[in-house]
């Protein structure tokens, strides 16, 4: 199919997320705010790291600014600025799962007043589970919607940290999810195992 024109309005300064990027040869694409990968009107805006105004290299999922000009690659983006590392999934989206299995933890260990290892253990795992439900049934509406996507690296960190219950929850409440990649089932049980043989270990310990 041959490229869309960008309904962009050139010398506007605009926002996207990188979303593909070639650091051998310095070049990638920007998707603009708002566009899906399943818009067929709106298009991805090609990016070159000589037209990065604050970075020497930019990464899958960075937040930019940017202008648009033609090219013969179609719209080209220059006076591009990238957005803080700080931005990028593995972090934000880390940091917002984790943020809200504390803030869960703190209300029900004020709540519950827990006082015993296996109380504690069981609160944790509860808590995070509940964060780690959210972000993936996140993912799966992002995946649906053809939109950003949270790292897998982060959906197995989340149920490694306490939140295999909700992981396993996630993938299939109220459809599935991530069930039929082998790769991904085969880290995950990994967790489970381990995480209840720490759990054995931690319990039955004189």
């Amino acid at each position: 199919m041959p490229a869309q024109p960008s309904n962009r309005l050139p010398g506007a300064t605009q926002r996207g997320v990188v979303v593909k990027y070639d650091p051998a040869r310095g070049y990638g694409f920007i998707r603009p705010d708002g566009a899906s990968g399943q818009d067929l009107f709106v298009q991805d805006v090609f990016v070159h790291i000589r037209n990065v105004t604050n970075a020497a290299a930019l990464r899958p999922g960075q937040r930019v600014s940017y202008q648009v000009t033609s090219s013969a690659k179609g719209p080209a983006a220059v006076q591009v600025r990238a957005a803080s590392l700080l931005m990028l999934p593995h972090l934000r989206y880390m940091l917002t799962g984790l943020g809200g299995a504390l803030v869960l933890f703190l209300v029900g260990s004020l709540w519950l007043k827990p006082t015993a290892l296996p109380a504690w253990l069981a609160l944790w795992a509860a808590t995070s589970s509940v964060a780690t439900f959210g972000i993936y049934r996140y993912d799966k509406r992002q995946s649906e919607s053809g939109l950003g996507r949270v790292p897998e690296a982060v959906l197995l960190a989340l149920a490694a940290v306490g939140g295999s219950a909700g992981a396993l929850l996630g993938m299939h409440v109220p459809s599935r999810h991530k069930t039929a990649k082998v790769s991904f089932q085969a880290i995950y049980w990994l967790i489970v195992a381990l995480q209840a043989g720490g759990a054995i270990f931690l319990l039955t310990r004189p």
